[in-house]
């Protein structure tokens, strides 16, 4: 690997064979060749590790023998680029974590590294992210994709409720956001952070005894206990916590890939799909939601906005009496509690930002 290289680009697969045609050829478009790709795979039983090794000998592969998750993963990744690192200017390099399904534009790229070369005091920027529809054969390994112009997300916001929101999700774009690039925070799909700002955000858990060799050594940048799910919003509030800043760069354009609506194997594959993974998400985003205000969200904000998160929370808390995978997050969620007061502890012990100043970015 060329340590030159002024970017690492992250991405984490999971049975994800049919979209690495699709985003290998947008990264070969790119403007800028400033980059290496490094692959982490979790155990994929589709050929996803094959496919690289056999089409890809430029990118790095990493190959886990069972399903990590989403955060560790990307925090392997992010521990071999630092080790390609050392000795360089950090303030000079980056790390973009990237899902699997999507692509770029073909200056997307070049822009963003460009905007932080220019920002250096911006920890973190993200491309306006579209939406592609896509649809897939009959043996749901290969698929097209149509670039839109409705939006996937542009940037993370944090209403008063404490809902994670997508800003812009679901409209077409006709550039209403392109003036308000100050963010709170980005999506997990796509989202370039300075290195330096990285190293200064990562969780150290030195008073976790459980935690692996490895990961204690390097500590964490996405907190691995989420396993996968908002632990892109856990980052960029623990960021903001620190004072640092996250802005959407709009000349930079993605997509993020979004199944249309008619299904290869038909209307009953199609709904067992979506139950099965609605039920996955739930889970995991129920555990999450808890963990992430635990974590981060400060008391006195906790209480001036409590007319508008209890109504919310309570709501979650009856729809569980009703949800048997609701109600499992929950109570796997209570039974995580220990653990985030201990890095509860580690975060409000290096956050800066007041109180005041973090009510900014509820809405």
């Amino acid at each position: 690997m060329d340590s030159a290289k002024k970017l690492m680009i992250n991405i984490v697969t999971w049975n994800s064979v049919r979209y690495l045609p699709n985003i290998f050829t947008s990264l070969d478009h790119q403007s800028s060749t400033d980059f290496t790709v490094t692959v982490v795979d979790n155990a994929s039983t589709d050929g996803t590790p094959q496919w690289v090794g056999e089409h890809r000998a430029d990118a790095v592969l990493l190959k886990n023998f069972r399903n990590l998750g989403f955060a560790r993963a990307h925090n392997q990744a992010m521990a071999l680029a630092f080790s390609r690192w050392e000795g360089e200017d950090l303030t000079q390099r980056y790390v973009m974590i990237a899902n699997p399904d999507m692509e770029w534009d073909e200056q997307c790229i070049e822009r963003l590294i460009a905007f932080m070369d220019a920002h250096p005091d911006i920890a973190a920027c993200g491309p306006k992210l579209l939406r592609a529809t896509v649809s897939v054969d009959s043996d749901d390994t290969h698929l097209s994709a149509e670039r839109t112009d409705v939006i996937d997300a542009m940037g993370i916001a944090i209403a008063k409720s404490r809902r994670v929101i997508d800003r812009g999700a679901g409209e077409t774009d006709t550039g209403q956001y392109d003036s308000a690039t100050r963010v709170f925070g980005l999506s997990g799909a796509c989202v370039m952070y300075r290195a330096s700002a990285l190293q200064q955000a990562r969780m150290t858990n030195d008073d976790t005894a459980t935690r692996a060799v490895a990961t204690a050594r390097v500590g964490e940048w996405l907190d691995e206990d989420f396993f996968m799910y908002q632990e892109d919003v856990d980052l960029a509030w623990r960021m903001r916590l620190m004072g640092m800043e996250c802005h959407l760069v709009p000349l930079a354009v993605a997509w993020h890939y979004r199944r249309s609506p008619g299904h290869a194997g038909g209307w009953l594959t199609a709904w067992r799909s979506r139950r099965i993974r609605s039920s996955h998400i739930n889970y995991y985003s129920t555990r999450n939601h808890g963990w992430l205000l635990l974590k981060n969200d400060q008391w006195s904000n906790v209480l001036r906005h409590a007319i508008w998160w209890l109504p919310y929370e309570c709501a979650k808390c009856i729809a569980g009496l009703f949800s048997l995978t609701q109600l499992k997050a929950e109570l796997a969620g209570i039974a995580g509690v220990p653990r985030m007061v201990r890095k509860r502890k580690e975060v409000m012990r290096r956050a800066t930002a007041s109180a005041q100043k973090m009510r900014e970015w509820f809405v």
